[in-house]
Order: structure tokens, then C-alpha cells, then sequence
């Protein structure tokens, strides 16, 4: 068996399952699967009373399958691909007076009209699932008094009858919508009798009036609830929820990996009940899309998951110097106004107009981010600092990915004294401490000139995996040469369209002196791309030999300053296998220098 398009299939083959077919149709409980699609008419047996389960595939039958006779059926699964409606007839399950489980599947959403009437008769019925179906009318479900689960997916339904209000043993009500046409009713007074209801998940039906937001509050079993598009009061005892309110999208992986979900779009105006804070204190996933979004924020406590878009401000205090102690991923996009994140200044924003100094109230502080382990900044064109205040310094533990993307104003983690942005700008100093992060990509933030701080330890970057970066116009250099040697992990680094980068690696600043020895530079390094950098001279300076053992690919494009690729020294790459570069003659100059017999060049002329 081999993995399937997603978690929730798995691959087998013919064989295997031949053989698990024979299995399961041997002993006390036998099986008849037919999934053979190119049938034309329901399988024909002597006699179907044997069997306990069957699940039958087919694309047309000739004629409509009459009624047979399975008095120890409790598991029916029809998966029934015909490009037009069918019917099945009144008395079809006459016959089956055990079935406790019908799977019944359609094609691209299809009739099956009307539903066959003998299924009220099936008093041991349990479970109902409906799928891929046209269904006209579903009152006749009303009867099955023992149905415990029934869930309808990627079916058009125009109402969810009355009658369904009989179905006072149903624990499980379920109606996902694929988006079929305009979205379903919930007639008054159904919800309210399904006394035993534990879970209620209803995606694409109307937004609920407030005699169906009293009767879902009467729910008094009521732990897990999906609602989309309908803006509910909902009760805090829930265990399991996923809200969404507004114009705003949950991806399908996040409502496997949570429990509790709340995604919403909102107003500056937009008033948040009493019970949606709650749920926020509580939720592990929040989507928040609006100017409104810093009324959410100062809500939560637990979540693991937050990402913000299109609002203008935020000013999330960090208490106890931790804003969120289990958040785990954090994504702000789309926010131009936003100037920063996070403040630890007790001071109100009007301080400074009465004449009083913020300074005074900032306290020391080092900001804490305890589990996070995805930050994701993007299109933030305002964004100047990470912090609003200077502190003392800021940790990420556990942090593995770090994406900053368009953040033109960027200027540093936090402010410096007097905001003021100095030749020397490097983005990560000895007070970030990242000990862990194993992506790292920078595009376009405009205003850093170096990546690192020379004063940086060895080991700062030794988990790092991969390095890009992209566009930044004042970035003149990487970091120091002690610094490189500590990435000892790094296997792929990409730099392009830097204008003003000279060099990759600069010389020691402590010393002012070139690398001195031959120690290896990102020693397990495979990947190599250097691109529209048109004042690059050269990688690293250094009149010594330096080895890159396990480079494989060397990409050097539109460096037109660029004569060696390591100035005054040599270089061995004993596992080079291609160099791909504009210019000829300088690529043979290289390679006299550079490379061993295994190189293999690709000439690329303009």
C-alpha cells in the first residue's frame, strides 16, 4: 500500500486487494464489493441473503434495480456514477430491515427523485450519509426515529424540512455545501428538537435569524460546531467550532489540525459580543481580515495560529514580556498602514503631545516567543519595526521559518536611539536569538545594509538550511567571515537583484583583516545562485585556499563586475557537477582556478 492523494486515502494494489475482497467475503460476515464501472446492470447473485456488507460502483444500470432480499445487510454503500439523474424505486430497500449504515453517492450532484419511501420502513437504521446529490425532498427521512448520524456533503438541498425535527435521536447533523446554488434554509423549530445533538456543522445555509440563534443555544449536549456565513451567539461550552463571518477563507488542512477555529471580517465599528470573545479566548486558529482586527487581538490567549490581514494598526501589549504564549505561526499580510506589531511601553500614544516623555515609561524588557516556529511577514509597505519600543532584546526558541516579504520601511526588530538608521543596519544582532531557524528568506525589505552583525557568534546560523534573498536595495554584504563558518548546515544560498551588494562575505571588522586560514566556508553548501548584483566584485576576500566540498551547482548571472569568485585565493569543489553562467570567457578564467575535471559547463549567452 502506498500513500493516497491525502491523509485520508491510501493507495492499494490490485492484487492486495483482490485478496482482502476474497477475505472479507469468507466467515460469518461476508463481503460483496463490485466496483466495476463499466457495468451496465446491478450484480447479479443466486441469492444476496448471505451477505452482511456491500458496496457497489456502476455507470449506468440497463434497468432500475428491483428489490431483493438481504435480511442480514447492515452496511450498504452505492456510489452510483450516472450522468443523469436516476431513481430508485418506492420499495428498493424492502427487503433490507437490518441496515443500520446507507452510503448512498451520486455524480456531479444529480437527482435521485423522489428518495425512495421504503427507507422509512428501515427501523434500525443509524447512520445516513448523502453525497453528490440533487435532493428535492428529504421529509420521508423524517421517519427514521433511530437515525443517529446524518450528514450531507456536496449536495444541493433547497430546505432542511420539519420533519427532520423527528429525529430526536440524532447526534450528528452535518451539511457541507459545494456551492450548488443559492444557500439552504433551516426551517424554524428543527434545531430546537434534536434534544441529543452533540454535533451541529452547517456550511452554505442562510445567515440565522435569531429564533434559530435561540434554538441552537437550547442545545444543551451541543461540544462541536461548524458555521460559515452566519454570525451566531454560540455557547461557551463548546469543544470543538469553526466559525467564519464575513468574507473570509478556511483551508480545509486547518480544520484538520484544530478544534477550535474562528476566522472573521471586521469593521473598525464592528462590535464583538460577549460571545465571541469567548470563543476567542479560547480558539487555537484566528483569521481576522480588517481594520477591526486590533479588537480581536487584545481577545486571545491561546491561540497557536493567528494570521492578519488588511488592518492598520494593532499595538499588541506584551505581557509578562510574552504576547502569546502558545502562539506557533504567525502571518500578517496586506497591511500598509501597520507600523508595527507589539509595544512594552506603558505609556498611552498621547504621552508625547502633553509633553511627557515615553522613554520614561519603557521598561528594559526581553520579548519572548516561547513556541513559535512560523513568521510570516508580507506586503506590510509602513512596517518599521517588529517592536514599537526599544527592549532589551527579543528570543524565538523555536523558531524554524522566517519570511519577510515587501516591507520597503522596514528599519529593525526594534527602534534605536533616536529611530535613527546608520551605515551600518545590520537585521539580526547578538539580541535576536533564533538558535533553531532553518529557512530564512528576505525580499524586498529595502533599508538593512548587512544580513548579520559582525559581532555575531560562530554558532548563531547552524541550523540553517536555507538562505534567499531578494531585492533589498541598500544590502551591500551577507556577514563576516566567522559568521559564515558557523552555518554549517546551510546547503542553499540565492542572492538577487541586490543593487548595492559588493560582496557576499566581508572582511573580519574586528580585525580588519581577511580570512586566515582555510577553515571551510558553508561547508556543506549544494546550491549557489548569484543574480543581478551589478556591483559584486567578488564572494569572499581571503589569499588563501578555501574548500566547498559538497557544492554542486554554481548559477552566476548579469554580475558584470564580478572578475573572480574569490579574490586573490583558490577554491576546490570536489562534487561540482554544473556552472551555469553568461559570459564565456570569464567562466573559463574561473575555472582555471576553480574547478576540477567533473565540472560540467552550460554556456547561457544573451
Amino acid at each position: 500500500m502506498g500513500l493516497g492523494w491525502d491523509e485520508n486515502y491510501f493507495k492499494m494494489h490490485d492484487v492486495v486487494r483482490d485478496v482482502a475482497i476474497y477475505i472479507a467475503s469468507e466467515g460469518n460476515h461476508k463481503f460483496m464489493v463490485n466496483h466495476n464501472v463499466n457495468s451496465e446492470e446491478f450484480p447479479r447473485r443466486n441469492s444476496y441473503e448471505q451477505y452482511s456488507h456491500m458496496s457497489i460502483v456502476a455507470n449506468k444500470f440497463d434497468e432500475r434495480p428491483i428489490p431483493i432480499s438481504c435480511p442480514r445487510l447492515k452496511l450498504l454503500m452505492l456510489k452510483l456514477r450516472f450522468e443523469e439523474g436516476f431513481k430508485l424505486q418506492d420499495d428498493f430497500f424492502d427487503g433490507m430491515s437490518e441496515l443500520s449504515v446507507i452510503s448512498l453517492s451520486g455524480y456531479d450532484g444529480n437527482s435521485i427523485l423522489p428518495f425512495p419511501s421504503s427507507i422509512q420502513r428501515l427501523s434500525n437504521l443509524r447512520t445516513l450519509y448523502l453525497s453528490n446529490l440533487r435532493l428535492d425532498d428529504i421529509s420521508v427521512i423524517g421517519e427514521l426515529v433511530t437515525l443517529e448520524i446524518l450528514s450531507i456533503r456536496d449536495s444541493y438541498l433547497e430546505e432542511l424540512p420539519m420533519e427532520i425535527g423527528n429525529l430526536t435521536n440524532l447526534i450528528i447533523l452535518e451539511y457541507w455545501d459545494k456551492g450548488y446554488g443559492k444557500p439552504m434554509r433551516i426551517s424554524p423549530g428543527v434545531l430546537s428538537r434534536l434534544v441529543r445533538l452533540e454535533e451541529l456543522h452547517m456550511v452554505g445555509v442562510e445567515d440565522c435569524s435569531c429564533s434559530t440563534l435561540r434554538e441552537q443555544e437550547s442545545l444543551s449536549r451541543l461540544t462541536a460546531l461548524t458555521l460559515y456565513g452566519s454570525n451566531l451567539g454560540l455557547s461557551s461550552k463548546l469543544k470543538r467550532y469553526a466559525l467564519k463571518v464575513g468574507d473570509v477563507y478556511i483551508e480545509t488542512s486547518i480544520m484538520k489540525n484544530y478544534n477550535k477555529i474562528v476566522a472573521l471580517e471586521v469593521t473598525e465599528s464592528t462590535p464583538l459580543g460577549d460571545w465571541i470573545r469567548l470563543l476567542l479566548r479560547n480558539s487555537e486558529f484566528v483569521r481576522s481580515s480588517g481594520k477591526g482586527s486590533k479588537n480581536v487581538v487584545v481577545e486571545l490567549q491561546n491561540v497557536k495560529d493567528l494570521r492578519l490581514d488588511s488592518c492598520d494598526s494593532l499595538n499588541i501589549h506584551c505581557q509578562n514580556d510574552i504576547p502569546f504564549p502558545k502562539l506557533e505561526r504567525l502571518e500578517v499580510r496586506w497591511c500598509y498602514p501597520l507600523r508595527h506589531l507589539f509595544r512594552v511601553s506603558l505609556a498611552c500614544p498621547d504621552d508625547e503631545e502633553e509633553g511627557i516623555s515615553r522613554r520614561t515609561h519603557i521598561r528594559p524588557d526581553v520579548i519572548k516567543f516561547p513556541n513559535l516556529y512560523r513568521l510570516y511577514l508580507h506586503k506590510l509597505g509602513g512596517f518599521t519595526h517588529f517592536c514599537s519600543d526599544t527592549i532589551e532584546g527579543i528570543e524565538f526558541p523555536l523558531l524554524r521559518e522566517m519570511q519577510f516579504e515587501g516591507l520597503g520601511e522596514f528599519q529593525n526588530f526594534w527602534p534605536r536611539a533616536n529611530d535613527a538608521i546608520t551605515y551600518s543596519n545590520p537585521l539580526f544582532n547578538e539580541k535576536v536569538s533564533c538558535p533553531k531557524l532553518e529557512e530564512l528568506r528576505i525580499f524586498e525589505v529595502n533599508n538593512i545594509t548587512s544580513l548579520c552583525s559582525h559581532q555575531l557568534p560562530t554558532a548563531y546560523f547552524s541550523k540553517l538550511v536555507t538562505l534567499e534573498v531578494l531585492d533589498c536595495e541598500k544590502l551591500r554584504n551577507l556577514m563576516s567571515p566567522s559568521v559564515a563558518r558557523g552555518l554549517l548546515n546551510l546547503r542553499r544560498l540565492g542572492i538577487k537583484g541586490c543593487q548595492s551588494m559588493e560582496k557576499v562575505i566581508t572582511e573580519e571588522e574586528q580585525q580588519g583583516e581577511e580570512i586566515m586560514c582555510n577553515e571551510a566556508l558553508f561547508p556543506r553548501l549544494e546550491k549557489l545562485k548569484l543574480d543581478d548584483l551589478p556591483k559584486l566584485e567578488h564572494v569572499i576576500l581571503t589569499k588563501h585556499a578555501l574548500e566547498f566540498p559538497f557544492l554542486k551547482e554554481l548559477d552566476i548571472y548579469e554580475c558584470p563586475e564580478m572578475k573572480t569568485f574569490i579574490q586573490q585565493g583558490t577554491m576546490s569543489t570536489l562534487d561540482l557537477e554544473s556552472v551555469n553562467n553568461e559570459d564565456e570567457l570569464r567562466v573559463v578564467d574561473l575555472n582555471k582556478a576553480m574547478f576540477n575535471s567533473k565540472v560540467c559547463l552550460v554556456l547561457l549567452y544573451n
